[in-house]
């Protein structure tokens, strides 16, 4: 990144507290947010700024709030919730936070939205970010929602970061498998990332021109989901999964061409590869 700037995170936590360390680092005032007061240490010893901000009755609050969005750069990225609520308001809630910097008069170069590829359905093909374009296109339809709201407004450069399943470090994925068995989709590829690829990523679009851009963030290579999970249960001495050997057709693989074509340099192109500190 050329010049220091002023650089949001709102949602600091397993993804956001490195990259506030990376970026803090490379010169840039960092401010972070978190709606818990006991993570704002860990906020802080990252060389960020610590606010406590959250959503509340469809209203963004928090002491400081227009300091916070007070920035060069924002980048949401903040857990939707879709997994565990289908009805998540997370796109209202992202909706509210670009009406509520409209309102103030919060002047914002760039947003970036950290999106999930979750938002593909599972078409039995390599899929492009021009596989969602719209509503109606997308499985995952809060994320897409949420997407469209940043891509619409009026902040002069908005991108999306449609990340892959991130993994790496404590996030060992494999002992969700280990020592089950009748598990589906054995030739299924993996859409993955590793957290040292989602925060490289990220460094590397700060500077990118987006008028209004989407990027998938996914490891260019695409091992099936029996194959890696079964070696990384055998790496850390875990039991073995056992997957039916039928073929399960209901499958999708993320292209990151679009964002290797522009310059990025993979770290872990490989999900074999993936370091960890479980």
């Amino acid at each position: 990144m050329s010049a220091a700037k002023t650089i949001s995170i709102l949602g600091c936590g397993w993804l956001g507290v490195p990259l506030a360390r990376k970026l803090a680092a490379a010169g840039n005032h960092v401010k972070g947010s978190t709606t818990r007061i006991e993570r704002l240490r860990e906020i802080e010893s990252a060389g960020a700024t610590g606010f406590l901000v959250k959503a509340e009755d469809g209203k963004w609050t928090g002491v400081g709030l227009k300091e916070f969005l007070t920035c060069d750069i924002l980048i949401i990225a903040i857990p939707p919730g879709t997994k565990r609520n289908l009805l998540s308001k997370h796109a209202a809630e992202v909706k509210e936070l670009l009406n509520h910097i409209t309102a103030h008069s919060i002047f914002i170069q760039k947003i970036i939205y950290i999106s999930s590829t979750s938002v593909y359905k599972n078409a039995n093909k390599i899929v492009t970010e021009t596989d969602v374009t719209e509503l109606a296109e997308a499985d995952n339809k809060v994320l897409a929602e949420a997407e469209m709201y940043v891509l619409q407004s009026p902040i002069p450069e908005r991108l999306v970061l449609r990340m892959g399943g991130l993994t790496g470090y404590d996030r060992m994925l494999a002992r969700f498998f280990a020592g089950k068995t009748d598990l589906t989709g054995w030739n299924e590829p993996v859409n993955l990332v590793h957290r040292d690829d989602a925060v490289g990523s990220i460094q590397f679009m700060l500077d990118k021109k987006t008028p209004a851009e989407v990027f998938n963030v996914c490891s260019p290579k695409h091992p099936n989901r029996k194959l890696f999970y079964e070696s990384l249960c055998a790496k850390f001495n875990l039991a073995l999964p056992a997957f039916i050997t039928a073929i399960d057709a209901d499958w999708k693989e993320v292209s990151s061409e679009k964002i290797s074509a522009l310059g990025y340099s993979w770290i872990f192109p490989d999900p074999f590869r993936y370091s960890y500190t479980y």
